[in-house]
């Protein structure tokens, strides 16, 4: 059990941010607190309340396992400990995937050409494995029949390595070549999984009319959680992810926001929330974005009861999914998909997630797992 105790105020969790650090030196980076305190400043002037901020956000990662991110979304310097323990973390939710997941098949969706070549016809883009120098061949027939290429790792998560195909050199070969050397580069993501120093290049999706009117500069997408439940697949606080960045420096979670959807008649029914606050309108277009009717809603539930259903042993997949001139499209599922919707509902959804899955956390479970287990060591 962590050593930490419960605290209800920001005071108090300062406090204990600040003595967890001095009491546990080797547990974040020499530089985190200035790191942080340097990267942070842009956003907020008053350095004595962000350094405030940065150790009670480890008194929460420490706590409940939550990333510095979800600190932030989450209000979590606002809420008491009763409020807290009430969302599933960063960390808390492989407890959950656990005991819904087969972990040994988790590799189905980790790798990403596996879950294509399984699920290809919801996939509606051509794509091929980038394994070494002997697919010279098949990549040159493959940019030759596709004008535009995306290029990914092939089990890495986090967006890591992801980006349209750029030509190098004056071949075609000179391009393979610096594919092949960036893949032999990629070291990993933040949670620790190795690259199989494979390259998956697809088809570029084009996105339909209503994808581009929300931002015609990025690819928006959908985040659709479905939990498989004795055969019944659920849909869990689907929602829409809103990019309005400008394509080239105005990219990632600065320039995203997440509404919820309701997930019977596919109508946006929140505003747009990110860690800057509420957006009651798209940046890009003006557009209301609470309101909003997402297109072939029912296609969409179809679709993806249908790939569920192909998963029998990974019951709770979060799957990116976006809307093309060919209907609904996977961008790819993940089976330890985060929670981060419950900035949109408000409140965090423990409760109504493990009466619906079945599945409840004995008392004290909120404390943070990987932290109780280095305690434990």
């Amino acid at each position: 059990m962590s050593s930490l105790e419960t605290a209800e105020t920001f005071e108090e969790m300062t406090e204990a941010g600040r003595r967890f650090l001095q009491k546990h030196p080797a547990a974040y980076p020499d530089n985190y607190i200035r790191s942080n305190l340097e990267k942070f400043s842009a956003f907020i002037e008053d350095k004595s309340y962000l350094l405030s901020l940065i150790y009670a956000s480890v008194y929460c990662t420490q706590m409940y396992g939550t990333s510095l991110l979800e600190f932030s979304i989450y209000h979590f310097a606002e809420k008491s400990h009763s409020e807290r323990i009430r969302y599933i973390t960063w960390e808390s939710r492989f407890l959950y995937t656990a005991f819904l997941n087969k972990p040994s098949d988790n590799h189905i969706l980790d790798n990403k050409y596996e879950a294509y070549t399984l699920l290809k016809p919801f996939y509606k883009r051509e794509a091929m494995l980038l394994s070494d120098e002997n697919d010279f061949e098949r990549f040159c027939s493959f940019v030759n029949k596709n004008s535009a290429v995306f290029v990914k790792p092939n089990n890495m998560e986090l967006a890591i390595g992801a980006h349209r195909l750029v030509y190098r050199g004056n071949t075609l070969r000179d391009t393979f070549d610096a594919l092949c050397r960036e893949a032999a580069e990629i070291s990993g993501d933040e949670i620790k999984r190795e690259s199989d120093h494979r390259l998956i290049l697809e088809e570029q999706i084009v996105p339909s009319a209503f994808m581009r009117r929300l931002n015609p500069n990025e690819l928006s997408l959908l985040r659709v959680t479905t939990i498989n439940i004795k055969g019944q697949v659920h849909f869990f606080y689907p929602c829409l992810r809103l990019l309005y960045g400008n394509g080239k420096d105005k990219t990632g979670e600065d320039y995203s926001c997440v509404a919820l959807i309701d997930s019977d008649s596919g109508e946006v029914i929140s505003n747009g929330k990110n860690a800057a606050g509420d957006l009651d309108a798209n940046p890009v277009t003006g557009q209301k974005i609470c309101g909003m009717m997402i297109p072939d809603w029912n296609d969409l539930k179809e679709m993806l009861t249908r790939a569920s259903r192909m998963l029998p042993t990974t019951r709770y997949i979060g799957w990116d999914v976006t809307h093309t001139d060919k209907g609904w499209c996977i961008i790819e599922g993940n089976p330890n998909g985060e929670f981060f919707y419950q900035m949109c509902a408000g409140h965090g959804v423990k409760e109504e997630f493990e009466d619906l899955i079945g599945f409840h956390l004995p008392y004290d479970s909120f404390r943070n797992p990987i932290f109780t287990k280095k305690q434990a060591n």
